[in-house]
This record gives C-alpha cells, structure tokens and sequence, in this order.
C-alpha cells in the first residue's frame, strides 16, 4: 500500500546519513527521514545550510540538529508542493536564507526572463512583418479585406498576439521572481505594487492592439477632396460591389455622383496596425538583456557597490559613448523605413489612392531635415501627426549628430598636450621678436629725438612700430593666459589631486617612519643614561671603599 501510494513515502531507517528532507505522512506531522547517498545524488534537490546547536521552531515543525556536526537540510521539489501552505513559507524562508541557493535561482531566473523576451522579440516582429505585407496588398490592389488570404493572414497576427500577450505577463512573473529573490522577499504581492501593476496592464494593452480579421471601413477627413468622388474601385472592397465605369469618369462633381460613396475611406485596420509598431520596445528589451554589461557578473557588482542601475538607458548611454556613429545611423535608419511607410498607410486620397512609397520617403525627408519643400504635403490628419512627430525626431537626431561630430573632433588628451606644447613655442617666438622691435625702435626715437627730427617723417614711423610691437606683446601674453586655461581641464586637476594624495601619503610615511626612529633614538638614550647613571652610582660605592 505504501509503494502504491505517492503521499506516504518510503522510510529507511537503518540507512545512516547526513542528508535530511520532509515528508508528508497522511495525518501526521512532517517528520525527518534519512536517505541514502544514491537517493539524494539522483533526485534533484534544493540545500539549506543550517548551523549548529540550533532548534528550527514552526507551529507545527520542530527540527532539532545536533551539536556534533552541522547538518544539511534538504528538501525535494516535488515534496515542497506537497507541504501545506505555512510549512510550505517556512521551508521558503529558510531557503531564502541560503545565499547559495539565492545566487543559484536568481542566475535561473536570468537566464529563463532573457529566452523569454528573445521568444517575445521574434513574436512582435513576426506580427509586424504579417501586418505590412496584408497592408501592402491592399495598397496595391493585388488583395482587398474579403478575401480567404486577407482574413488568414488577420487570423494569424491575431494567434501571435494572443501569444505575445501571455508571454507579457510570464516575463513579469518572472521579473518579480527575481526582484523577490534579490530583496530575500517570500511574498511576491510585496513587489507588486500600484506603479508595477499599471505598467504591465500598459504593456500588455500595447501587445495587444492589432488589425482584427473582418472589413471595417471608417471615413477619414481629408483636405483636397471635398467636393469630388473616385469612382476607381476601392482598394479595401470586393471588386463585384462597383459597376463597370469608363476611365474617361473617373472624377466628376459631387452634385452629378450624389447617389455614389464620395469622402476619404480609410480602414480601421490601418489605425489598429500603426500602434503595432510600439512592439518595437521589446527590441530595446533585448539589447538590454544581451548586453554584456548586465549579464557580467563583475560589472553587475560594481554597479551594485557605486549603486547604478544597469537599465536600458545606462546600456544605450554606453553604447552611444563607444560607437556614436553606428548608434545615430541605426536610430535613424529604422526611423526612416518606418515612418515613411506610416506615412504611406495614413495618406489615403479618393483621388490617387495611397501614397507612394517613393513620395512618402521624399517627405519624410524633408520633414526630417525640417527643410519642407512643400512640393508634397500629407492629405489627413494621420499623416500630419506624423509628419509632425517625423519633424521632432529630426531635430532631435541632428542635437545628437552636433554632439558626435564635436565628440569626434576633439582631441584626445595626447593631441592636445602637443597642440598646446607647439602653440606656446611659437607665442613664445613671436614675443621675443616684438621684444625686440621695441628695444630697437625704442633706441631710433631716442637717437631720432637727441638729433632734432621730431618732425620728420622717420621719427612718426618708427614711434608707430614701437606702439604696434608693444601692443603685439599685450595680445601675444593674452593669448598665452588662454592657452593656459585651456590647457587645465578636470581631468589634469583630478590628475594633480592624484599626484597631490600620492606625495602627501609618502611624505606621511615618511613623517611617521622618522618618528618611529627618533622615538627608538629617545628608547636608546633613556637606555644609555640609565647605564651611565648605575655606573656612576657604582663608580661612588668602589671611591667609597677604597676611602675607606
């Protein structure tokens, strides 16, 4: 009965050994069994360090360890879900206190939150790229929204969506796992807090937003086509519910189609696909999470000892700080694919369709580098927004291209001790020969004036080149002061504070080597007076005796 029933185990008790685990008796309390070497090595199990000469009390377990030698408490994972609940936090507890075990889950924990966000990572992609292509099928007419392939497709990003929404709230559970690990927290409800909570409904509503399969048209206002009407067929419905027309109609007034559909129709899958691209934080996840920076043991502990968070804006400032121009071409490469064909999904026209894609990257361009040409202009008000965001993200990349090109043209510490070194030699060129125009035409005044010609031409001239090289010397030691300040930078002030503590340290050294010597000095001569004194005292008794 007892082999065929999985809650009464198998208890040996002539078997000795130092490993210990709990077991659940039915109606009994848990007790202490003793398992064999080739039990414990082949089942998997989770160590708790106890120490010696102690008593582990609960309400209903009392473990006492024995004095003579510290024991190993050990407990398997199936027989941890068969605890109760208050045994169950007990045994948890105690293995939070383990340090080991606390180093070995929190690495688990890691490695499983990286895999996830890969997984959620190829997800999100694999739903945008499933999102442009039906779009461009019906942009270009090779497919409307009530074809099989149209709603297979819809059908599909809808499955990965709902995927990807679970995904979301494991990577979270797993990210509160390892904030309780880190904080020795047993109660994951304490790391979930108001701010948490809001952020991972956020997260998983912008997963969650995507084109759902069916036709749904919504009209969209537009500024050129008030008061006309295409009747080319529409690109998001059956061919079969427009008649047969000449090209030669295609536009006419509104007041001569009044019974034919005229307005700007755009669907609402073009709204529902846009915010799908918010995906793309997940791609900010990843670098994050494979960043050497965050998965180096070392580096972690120092940002844990100088307390900085490696999170994704300390990894995107690192990697900006080690290749700016590969970071900047990259934003601005994704940025410009991206926002041009948003352009292309929200200009929709009743006169000439969708824009084409070639326009819509000749005005995100333009937008980009707010020069705005004019030559082509966005027809809804999606497209104005964008363009709109397209013209902020352009100011803000070329602040960073004024940063990396200055970054890139400074000179390094090298360069600069040399450029100053070269600079101040020929400052120091130029005075020496304005010093000496002004003793040389400072002796022709004199020598001019002691024969008489104040008033000769000569006399004007030369006390015109003395006043230049005096004013030459002025501006010549201006510039050496510039020169000089330039040259001290925090970096030569933190080098000379460094060099200023290594002198102060070894002149302290030596201080207090020297008055370690002088007081073996003063020891020495304390010593050689006591001896003179005690041979005095003996050279007195021997006069004394030999008087007598």
């Amino acid at each position: 009965m007892a082999a065929d029933n999985p809650r009464i185990p198998l208890i040996n008790l002539n078997v000795t050994g130092t490993n210990v685990k709990y077991t659940e008796l039915r109606n009994e309390v848990p007790s202490l069994t003793k398992t064999d070497a080739h039990q414990s090595s082949s089942s998997q199990m989770t160590t708790i360090s106890i120490p010696t000469n102690t008593v582990v009390h609960n309400e209903n377990i009392t473990l006492p360890i024995s004095p003579t030698s510290p024991t190993q408490t050990s407990v398997n994972d199936y027989e941890l879900h068969r605890l109760p609940i208050q045994q169950r936090r007990f045994i948890k507890k105690s293995m939070m206190s383990n340090v080991g075990y606390r180093l070995a889950k929190r690495k688990d924990l890691h490695i499983r939150r990286r895999i996830t966000n890969d997984i959620m990572c190829a997800i999100a992609l694999l739903g945008i790229f499933l999102m442009i292509t039906e779009n461009e099928l019906t942009f270009n007419r090779v497919d409307h929204k009530d074809t099989t392939i149209s709603l297979l497709i819809k059908a599909t990003i809808t499955f990965t969506t709902i995927i990807l929404t679970g995904f979301v709230f494991y990577y979270h559970r797993l990210d509160i796992s390892l904030y309780c690990v880190d904080n020795s927290i047993d109660d994951w409800r304490i790391a979930l807090t108001r701010s948490k909570l809001f952020l991972i409904i956020l997260e998983a509503f912008v997963c969650a937003i995507h084109p759902i399969p069916g036709h749904f048209l919504v009209e969209w206002g537009s500024q050129y086509v008030h008061g006309y009407i295409s009747l080319h067929p529409n690109p998001y419905q059956s061919p079969q519910l427009f008649p047969s027309m000449d090209n030669s109609t295609t536009m006419m007034n509104r007041d001569d189609s009044s019974a034919l559909p005229s307005g700007s129709y755009v669907p609402i899958d073009v709204m529902l696909s846009l915010p799908m691209f918010f995906r793309l934080y997940l791609l900010c996840r990843f670098i994050m999470l494979r960043s050497h920076l965050v998965r180096d043991a070392s580096s972690q502990s120092l940002g844990y000892l100088n307390r900085v968070s490696f999170n994704f804006q300390f990894v995107i400032k690192a990697y900006i700080k080690q290749s700016p121009a590969f970071s900047l071409m990259s934003f601005c490469i994704i940025t410009f694919f991206i926002a041009s064909w948003s352009l292309r999904a929200c200009d929709y026209n009743v006169k000439t369709g969708h824009m084409p894609m070639l326009d819509a990257l000749w005005l995100f361009i333009v937008t980009f580098t707010t020069i705005g040409y004019g030559d082509i202009v966005p027809s809804t008000y999606c497209g104005r927004g964008i363009a709109a965001i397209s013209g902020l993200i352009g100011v803000f990349a070329t602040a960073l291209l004024v940063a990396v090109i200055s970054q890139k043209l400074e000179l390094t510490r090298s360069e600069k001790y040399v450029h100053n070194f070269v600079t101040n030699i020929e400052l120091a060129k130029k005075h020496r020969h304005q010093a000496a125009n002004v003793v040389k035409y400072g002796w022709k005044i004199w020598y001019l004036k002691r024969r008489g010609k104040e008033m000769f031409i000569e006399y004007i001239k030369a006390q015109r080149k003395l006043l230049t090289a005096i004013h030459c010397i002025r501006k010549i030691k201006q510039e050496q002061r510039k020169l000089g300040d330039n040259a001290i930078t925090l970096s030569e002030l933190h080098n000379s504070q460094k060099i200023i503590n290594l002198t102060t340290n070894d002149v302290s050294q030596q201080v207090l080597n020297m008055e370690r010597k002088v007081d073996g000095i003063e020891d020495r001569l304390i010593t050689m007076g006591i001896n003179l004194q005690s041979m005095h005292d003996t050279m007195n008794i021997l006069m004394d005796k030999l008087n007598r």
